[in-house]
């Protein structure tokens, strides 16, 4: 599998995790909290595309021998309209600030289920060439 296929899996496990969390809490909690934890996975799911895309470019680039196009620039002005989000979510929405952390959280857990898949049932590319 490549590191495009496992950084994809990982994308999808947010949106998994993700709506699972969203639908979870709308059922069970108050609405400050149910939202922040909406916003907050809304906001990881988001960045997470964004910062997919660019990672994506850097290896093709990379892989072709070309000069980086320009991608590299564009992860300030991400990181900076990530940063206004997350204050003007905070400032000015009705949300509980530790339901949007842990919302926004969630691509700590995809991650670490992408690594357990990795180590349980992926094999190496290369462990049939050795015999």
């Amino acid at each position: 599998m490549s590191a495009t296929d496992k950084i994809r899996r990982v994308e999808r496990l947010n949106y998994l995790i993700g709506g699972v969390l969203v639908i979870g809490s709308a059922l069970t909690q108050p609405r400050d909290i149910s939202l922040g934890i909406a916003v907050g996975v809304a906001l990881t799911c988001l960045n997470f595309f964004f910062l997919r895309q660019l990672v994506t470019r850097w290896t093709r680039d990379a892989a072709k021998g070309l000069p980086s196009s320009g991608s590299a620039a564009l992860m300030i002005p991400k990181m900076i309209a990530l940063m206004a989000a997350v204050v003007m979510s905070l400032a000015f929405l009705p949300i509980s600030a530790v339901a949007f952390a842990i919302g926004y959280s969630v691509f700590v857990a995809s991650i670490f289920i992408e690594a357990v898949i990795e180590l349980t049932f992926d094999k190496p590319e290369d462990e049939h060439s050795h015999g």
